[in-house]
């Protein structure tokens, strides 16, 4: 007989599982496409879905806290930390008066959370620009508030608003009132 040839009396091929196998193509393309429109969304939301600082921030009250003297912020970009209703927070003088800060004659200070609103990770002060555009890709001409574990970059004098890395949201500021040459803190800053 015939060694290479089909036997007249074999079964029919399976078109049910022709027709399956000939589908199978189709999953990769299609999560290759689901994939990319994620990129995509990700892409856009990252670089285009931040959202701003409240120019008219509303805060929750809690108990007043001192925080430190004026004296303490000598010159721009001097820094103080505290914990505020169990938020560590950053204290800093700015060179123009911002929303939800104080200010007494050519002294400005402003107030932010140091928890990234990306993650949750620690927000520092890095007081030199060269060194935000190196390592977190943000060239200004300003100090920022960056966060190391996501790259993420916020600025002090946009109100805490998130300018690179993953973060979308700003960070919550917390108010700040003067009595006399000392500063406190009363409230924090409700989500918008």
């Amino acid at each position: 007989m015939n060694a290479g040839r089909p036997s007249s009396k074999e079964a029919p091929a399976d078109e049910g599982r022709r027709r399956f196998v000939s589908w199978l193509w189709r999953i990769p393309v299609l999560a290759a496409l689901g994939g990319g429109a994620w990129a995509g969304w990700r892409f856009y939301s990252v670089h285009y879905g931040r959202l701003p600082a409240n120019p008219f921030p509303e805060f929750t009250d809690f108990e007043e806290q001192e925080v430190a003297g004026i004296d303490e912020f000598p010159d721009a970009w001097a820094a103080r930390e505290f914990t505020y209703a169990h938020l560590p927070v950053l204290a800093l003088r700015v060179p123009e008066p911002l929303p939800g800060g104080v200010s007494a004659g050519d002294v400005h200070l402003v107030a932010f959370s140091r928890i990234c609103t990306h993650q949750g990770c620690p927000v520092e002060l890095s007081r030199d620009p060269e060194a935000v555009a190196f390592a977190f890709n943000y060239r200004s001409d300003q100090p920022a508030l960056v966060c190391h574990c996501h790259l993420s970059v916020f600025s002090p004098s946009r109100g805490g608003a998130a300018v690179s890395g993953p973060a979308r949201e700003p960070l919550p500021r917390v108010r700040l009132e003067l009595d006399g040459r000392r500063v406190f803190a009363t409230g924090v800053e409700r989500a918008a």
